[in-house]
């Protein structure tokens, strides 16, 4: 797949589906949501399972329940249940959170640690709240890092433009800039990813190296996130490999195992080179039409969720229960939106329901000039730093080259009639094997 593979503006025509009351958390209840959705909501006949293959993105747990449920039910004799039919593929936006996530815990750091290389120091300086190295807000801590993230290279081009001896001040730096044209403009830019590209165990500064290698993590997240917003399925492909090498030096080992079965997916022999674009073409969808307004197909879903929350939240009374406005309300809020959308146009009423961003530019100034002036990001500081965050990239290489690959390779790449139940988790042990009999038939 090329570097650059953008997918054709559109705007996505999408459908919510009614309530589905079944848990999510044991094997037979996706069963369950399997038989809700497509027999009872969908309403397929049996034929329609025959040669058609259905994609599900989902999260770790629910990937990993129906891969489950499909390696027990290999051996059913019609289509419908043995569930060939079903390729589960982990979607996108919590493939984000999760490395979001891994970015704090390696980079978040301590309160007497002393460093400026950390996430603590920049959500204290400024003042940044719902944040902790093991609970954050994803907003919050997404704007930390991608904020932290610019300061840092804006410290590095400050620092570089201090090389010129032509003054060192905010002021100098920008008439300096101002003199530079495009292709100058751009070496410069290619020095300072350069001075971040450097392999970590070249650098004998332990604060400097935690920069550099907060850089090296958070830029694969930068990446996703671009690459999905503008629907570059080439980048995503890119950042889907790096996170699946990272993942594996993180501690989250199910995640890693979940990156290693998506790589296989789009990147081998498994999938035919239109199924391996459909994966990752599927996982986006674009409800305005604009070419930079994509967004995770699963992120949909929680929009759609956190809206019949709402609705629980301000009309659930007693006349209103919450069983009615799931039968009532669950299908309609997207017609109802639709409509607002209809009348705000037809009235020509301006109405933006964003929550505005405050415009974080001082900060990220304010911030690059303290890592500059202190010498924090050249590495000449005198501080003592207790925080060593590590390098993923080095501490995964060995343990894929261990048993990750061969474990992985023996459980996903063997032939399905060779699996028996010793091959199955033994949360997977349960009666699964009634539910997509015919309800006439048991009735």
């Amino acid at each position: 797949m090329p570097v650059i593979d953008l997918l054709p503006r559109q705007k996505t025509t999408h459908s919510s589906l009614g309530a589905i009351p079944h848990d999510e958390s044991t094997n037979v209840g996706n069963l369950e949501v399997l038989s809700c959705i497509f027999k009872d909501q969908y309403k397929l006949p049996d034929e329609m399972f025959n040669e058609r293959l259905y994609l599900i993105y989902g999260d770790q747990k629910t990937t990993q329940r129906i891969r489950t449920i499909k390696s027990r039910r290999t051996k059913s004799i019609r289509a419908v249940d043995r569930l060939d039919w079903v390729l589960p593929v982990p979607a996108l936006f919590h493939l984000r959170m999760n490395y979001l996530y891994m970015l704090n815990r390696v980079h978040f750091g301590a309160l007497d640690d002393g460093s400026l290389a950390t996430l603590h120091h920049a959500m204290n300086m400024w003042t940044r709240k719902g944040i902790s190295r093991t609970n954050a807000n994803f907003h919050a801590l997404e704007q930390l890092v991608i904020h932290s993230f610019q300061s840092r290279v804006c410290a590095l081009l400050w620092n570089k433009l201090g090389d010129v001896r032509l003054g060192s001040t905010r002021e100098d730096i920008d008439r300096i800039l101002c003199t530079y044209d495009s292709v100058r403009l751009h070496s410069l830019i290619r020095e300072v990813v350069n001075c971040y590209e450097q392999e970590s165990q070249y650098i004998i500064n332990l604060e400097a190296r935690n920069h550099i290698l907060f850089l090296q993590h958070a830029q694969t997240y930068l990446l996703l996130k671009y690459a999905i917003k503008h629907a570059d399925l080439g980048l995503i492909l890119r950042a889907i490999r790096r996170s699946s090498v990272y993942f594996h030096a993180s501690g989250q080992h199910k995640y890693a195992y979940e990156m290693l079965y998506l790589l296989r997916l789009v990147c081998t022999d498994a999938s035919s080179p239109e199924l391996q674009r459909a994966v990752l073409a599927n996982g986006l969808v674009n409800t305005s039409g604009a070419e930079d307004s994509w967004f995770e197909t699963d992120r949909l879903v929680e929009f759609h969720n956190g809206t019949l929350k709402t609705l629980f939240r301000d009309r659930r009374g007693s006349a209103m229960t919450v069983q009615y406005l799931m039968e009532k309300c669950a299908l309609n809020t997207e017609f109802y939106q639709s409509l607002d959308n209809n009348i705000t146009e037809f009235l020509q009423h301006a109405a933006n329901g964003k929550h505005p961003q405050k415009d974080a530019s001082l900060d990220i100034q304010a911030m690059a000039e303290k890592l500059f002036r202190s010498g924090s990001i050249a590495g000449t500081q005198g501080n003592s730093v207790s925080h060593e965050a590590i390098d993923l990239f080095e501490v995964a290489l060995p343990r894929l080259a261990g048993d990750c690959l061969c474990k992985f390779n023996i459980k996903e790449c063997r032939d399905l009639q060779d699996i028996d139940l010793n091959d199955i988790d033994e949360e997977a042990i349960e009666d699964i094997d009634t539910f997509f009999e015919d309800k006439n038939e048991q009735d």
